[in-house]
């Protein structure tokens, strides 16, 4: 019921105080009064309020709003539809295997392809590249 943050203990501590700081006898005048302003401040807040709806409806923010709904809305859209493409292509993938049988994947190495003969090269010996070096003509 009351959405501002106070329970009905806090609410009770607050009437026995009331009772006993404002008494009996002027209590109900006090609760009168305190109704009737805050039956001012609501109406001030609703004209308040009235007079900024006026205020975007006039400067055309509520159609910026009605459009910003509608692209938020068509988001929701989008998520059905990719669903049904996913799903759509899951069988047309699945269509394929059963007439087709399984397609091996191109970057797999295949069992029937020749092995490439790789030439077997024993990195130099650093005195094989001393000996090689002292063999170049020196440049002068």
């Amino acid at each position: 019921m009351f959405d501002f943050g106070i329970g009905y203990t806090e609410m009770f501590v607050v009437a026995v105080v009331a009772i006993i700081v404002i008494g009996p006898k002027d209590l109900p005048r006090v609760l009168r009064a305190f109704g009737k302003t805050v039956a001012k401040m609501r109406g001030m807040a609703r004209e308040f309020q009235g007079h900024l709806d006026s205020a975007m409806k006039e400067a055309g923010i509520d159609e910026v709003k009605k459009e910003f709904d509608n692209i938020k809305n068509s988001a929701n859209i989008v998520e059905p539809v990719k669903k049904s493409v996913v799903n759509e292509t899951k069988k047309q993938e699945d269509d394929f295997k059963k007439l087709f049988g399984d397609v091996p994947d191109p970057n797999a190495p295949r069992a029937d392809a020749p092995k490439a003969d790789v030439a077997k090269v024993d990195p130099p010996r650093p005195a094989d590249a001393a000996a090689a070096a002292a063999n170049t003509p020196a440049a002068s």
